[in-house]
């Protein structure tokens, strides 16, 4: 899993995903040998080539004997959405879905901890606080920052309050929707961590 890799090889290996999940690099271009990004990132050519190895093993990216490394055909970015409300999962996979993202949904942190250990192609997680209680999503936001500190996490709340003991810590999301969560917010957060583009 990409949260175990090294400080080095994460960066590299981020700033190469994204770049891929962006469309940065077109399906079928081949990605700059390991010496080259070695020298793009300031890393060592073993760094450079543990971070597209982690991309391969997610199936972004595969190697050509003799050829290089090449950008695979690749689902768009995914989103994890947390909530123990049925309409609210189904409103915002719905918000997901139109700015072109698989969805995927479940009611529990423990369910949300699962999908996220087994599926790397989540690139972003919309997390209501109060799951089924605020103590439960506030365990699961400190959970995410430790395991996957790269991992970009919003938080949903009609209760401000409820992230009281994250601020000033940096386990505090960046990211607070309030509740009622309107589609053109869950856009500009769509927009600012992947890229999308507002819908018309």
């Amino acid at each position: 899993m990409h949260d175990r890799l090294g400080p080095r090889v994460r960066r590299v290996y981020i700033d190469l995903r994204e770049g891929i999940l962006r469309g940065d690099y077109a399906t079928g271009t081949a990605l700059p040998a390991a010496t080259k990004l070695a020298t793009q990132f300031g890393v060592s050519t073993v760094t450079a080539r543990h971070a597209v190895a982690q991309l391969e093993h997610e199936g972004l990216v595969s190697r050509q004997q003799g050829r290089g490394t090449y950008v695979k055909d690749h689902v768009p970015p995914s989103v994890l959405i947390v909530d123990d409300d049925e309409n609210m999962r189904e409103l915002l996979r719905n918000y997901a879905r139109r700015a072109g993202h698989r969805a995927m949904t479940v009611g529990s942190p423990d369910a949300a901890l699962a999908v996220l250990i087994s599926d790397p192609s989540i690139a972003l997680i919309l997390s209501d606080v109060r799951v089924p209680g605020r103590a439960d999503g506030v365990a699961f936001i400190r959970n995410v920052h430790h395991r996957w500190p790269s991992l970009p996490l919003a938080a949903i709340t009609g209760f401000p309050d409820d992230l009281a003991e994250l601020h000033g810590t940096p386990e505090c999301p960046v990211l607070i929707l309030a509740k009622p969560v309107r589609e053109h917010q869950v856009q500009e957060v769509f927009r600012w961590v992947l890229g999308t583009k507002h819908l018309s």
